[in-house]
């Protein structure tokens, strides 16, 4: 009698059908490396969502539920390391950026913006799958709704829903404020500067008024004084962080 046949062990590597489809949104200006990163994500089993813009980028996260995020460093209507942040304030992804130059300086300024990794542009499909999957571990998978961790003294910001309290009590936020909101809480104390702020709420906008931006922290400030929160601090000459109790005012 032949002994009974063991289970073929899976190869290591790409993502397997028997398993959850995993979506990709590849964003990026350079048709020719798009349709690469989606040959090689295809092959893996994934499914690829693109963009060619930032804005469409944004458009495709709200509308399509990307797992991952490819972020390339050739979109037209700016750099990616204004554009990571304006993702994350809509949703919390894993981000791969693509560089063509991740040099220290370019490399530390990606990560800074919140890509959660940077991979050469001239990438092997080996290895940008690997941290495809790296990343997804560390994300808990596909289709998982990601964690949001506390934020100091109370706050409670909800970007899916579009919706912000301190201690259960809701805040009413014009459009603009929420936008600079979430941008500024997902730094959870850290300051967000001046330019990025201003791109962030008025993309393509190189004449954005500096005054206008104050006058939006200055009223969403009071907004979260009256529900109890330290509110804003102002750092000058820098930009905006979350006050957190016992840092200096905002001025």
């Amino acid at each position: 009698m032949r002994p009974a046949s063991r289970p073929e062990a899976r190869p290591p590597g790409p993502f397997h059908a028997a398993e959850a489809r995993v979506r990709v949104l590849v964003a990026d200006g350079d048709p020719g490396r798009v349709g690469e990163i989606v040959h090689v994500l295809g092959e893996a089993g994934m499914e690829a969502v693109t963009a060619y813009r930032g804005a469409s980028a944004l458009a495709r996260v709200a509308d399509e539920a990307p797992d991952l995020v490819i972020v390339g460093d050739r979109l037209g209507d700016g750099p990616a390391v204004e554009l990571i942040p304006r993702i994350l304030g809509r949703v919390r992804l894993p981000i791969l950026a693509l560089s063509g130059h991740p040099d220290d300086h370019t490399v530390v300024a990606l990560l800074d913006a919140g890509a959660d990794d940077v991979v050469n542009a001239a990438f092997r499909p080996a290895e940008l799958l690997a941290r495809l999957r790296a990343l997804l571990r560390r994300a808990g998978g596909p289709n998982q709704p990601p964690a949001s961790g506390p934020l100091p003294d109370g706050l409670v910001v909800d970007a899916g829903r579009r919706e912000a309290s301190v201690r259960e009590q809701r805040l009413v936020l014009t459009p603009t404020e929420f936008e600079l909101l979430v941008l500024i809480a997902l730094r959870r104390g850290d300051v967000v500067d001046h330019r990025t702020l201003l791109r962030a709420v008025w993309p393509g906008r190189p004449d954005a008024d500096a005054d206008l931006l104050r006058t939006h922290l200055t009223h969403l400030n009071a907004k979260l004084i009256g529900a109890g929160h330290p509110g804003l601090r102002n750092v000058r000459s820098t930009g905006y962080a979350l006050r957190v109790t016992g840092a200096e005012s905002f001025r």
